[in-house]
């Protein structure tokens, strides 16, 4: 079932004038809320069963002109801001959220939310805690992405030359084919599959950066189990505790010494306070005085 609409021309006019175009602003604004707010309650409540559609994509096809992952990158954009308004408690497009930005955030939505609200809180306005806290995000995840990349390119150029050529033929033909404007629906899935693809592959990246903080642990698992593990850490304690005593007898024996000091200066006659350096490694000095 298709709906349609008549359309409006415009007539070329004068140029607006600033008042008229923060009016028109405000306009826009406003639909644009409307627009992915009404396409979330259609896709929640599932309008397009009752307007008898096979699917959510055949509706938004028929109904809208839209492919199916475009439909989804507007729910999503819709679901950002609207958890965005939540927390800064009814801002919504007084932060400028565009697709892209609710590409890169919607991942870490829980956290971002969160911050913000914490921001709020404390007393920032919500406008720039939020914007503030989405362009952190967005530059951590920029940093992360940045150092993937540097690892993919390493990864690459070890690669055999046959699979370069292969990678290399068809990164140019999603290029080319995005440049024509061919086949987009296939094209906006391509581009879809590879956001998702740098999303994990920067999971992966993160994970073995933290897997590796356990590397001594796994291998002492592998050689021996838990038991393993266990005995490494009384081992390490065994040494820090030993440490420990022995800097603490050093000190005791430093303390010593500038007590037999002190008697000596005072025996020849010295006065006044003197400042005794207990430990070369720490700030912690003794001022002892000689009356």
């Amino acid at each position: 079932m298709i709906h349609k609409t008549a359309k409006t021309a415009v007539a070329p006019g004068r140029s607006l004038t600033e008042r008229e175009a923060v009016a028109l602003t405000g306009r826009i604004r406003k639909a644009v809320d409307s627009a992915w707010a009404l396409l979330l309650e259609a896709q929640e409540r599932e309008a397009w069963k009752a307007l008898k559609y096979a699917s959510w994509e055949a509706y938004v096809r028929a109904e809208f002109s839209l492919s199916r992952s475009r439909s989804y990158q507007l729910l999503d954009q819709g679901r950002v801001i609207a958890a965005i308004a939540e927390a800064t408690g009814g801002l919504s497009t007084s932060v400028d959220i565009s697709e892209a930005v609710a590409r890169d955030i919607k991942a870490d939505l829980p956290s971002v939310t969160a911050d913000i609200k914490t921001r709020v809180q404390q007393g920032e306005a919500p406008q720039k805690a939020a914007t503030d806290v989405i362009s952190e995000k967005r530059a951590a995840k920029e940093k992360v992405k940045a150092e993937h990349d540097r690892q993919r390119d390493r990864s690459h150029a070890a690669l055999p030359d046959a699979v370069k050529q292969h990678v290399t033929a068809r990164h140019d033909a999603v290029a080319k084919a995005k440049a024509d404007g061919s086949n987009v629906e296939t094209v906006d899935r391509v581009s879809e599959l590879e956001e998702l693809v740098r999303g994990l592959e920067a999971d992966n990246a993160a994970l073995k950066a933290e897997n590796a903080k356990f590397a001594d642990m796994w291998v002492q698992y592998q050689q021996g189990g838990f038991e393993a593990v266990i005995a490494g850490k009384d081992e390490e304690i065994r040494t820090l505790n030993a440490r420990l005593i022995q800097e603490s007898e050093d000190k005791a024996g430093w303390m010593k010494r500038a007590k037999g000091w002190q008697k000596r200066a005072t025996d020849l006659g010295w006065s006044g306070d003197v400042v005794i350096p207990l430990d070369p490694r720490s700030s912690d000095d003794e001022v002892i005085s000689l009356g």
